[in-house]
């Protein structure tokens, strides 16, 4: 089995996984490892670009209703022969 040391971890983020270990009765590397797995679980494995700039949006800025309109008022274009 491998190990895995974590350096430099803000004691309040320690605390919070402690007591979350304590809350699940598993030991702190237990529930380190869980969360491990569920926050690897739950990414998807790939994504493009675009989904990933997406994802960084607000969600009023979201959405695929962008519209250009053309100008009404624009003259004809030039007849070249």
């Amino acid at each position: 089995m491998a190990n895995l040391l974590i350096r430099d971890i803000n004691p309040t983020l320690k605390r919070q996984l402690a007591d979350r270990a304590r809350t699940h009765r598993r030991s702190l590397s237990d529930e380190a490892k869980t969360l491990i797995r569920r926050g690897l679980a739950a990414q998807p494995r790939e994504v493009g670009i675009g989904t990933r700039l997406f994802s960084m949006l607000p969600d009023e800025w979201r959405g695929d209703d962008l519209v250009f309109e053309a100008p009404t008022d624009m003259p004809e274009p030039a007849e070249f022969a």
